[in-house]
């Protein structure tokens, strides 16, 4: 599937496990000039994560629904991790998954 305006993202595996179980729906990341560049006045339709580097690496497709900067610290908890979010980090929430591969 094409679509022209993707937010390219990596995740480690044990994160890229729990979302593409649906299990967890919003990333985070630290703030850093890097995701500031990528998230504050663009658009996206999507957000394509991959785990690992490679032509044959696992990846997904999920609708994106936007960002917002933590108010606050808090911890959210999953099966097997939690997330410790601070004040400041970005929060990037996803929609449903359209495309899965190489998984």
């Amino acid at each position: 599937m094409k679509f022209p305006k993707i937010l390219h993202l990596t995740l480690k595996k044990s994160w890229f496990d729990l979302m593409i179980s649906g299990e967890k729906t919003t990333e985070f990341r630290k703030p850093s000039d890097w995701i500031k560049q990528r998230l504050v006045d663009k658009e996206y339709e999507v957000v394509r994560f991959v785990n690992g580097y490679g032509s044959n690496k696992p990846f997904f497709v999920a609708k994106y629904l936007g960002y917002e900067v933590a108010k606050k610290d808090e911890e959210i908890p999953f099966k097997k991790e939690t997330v410790v979010i601070k004040k400041g980090d970005y929060k990037i929430f996803l929609g449903k998954i359209i495309e899965k591969g190489n998984l």
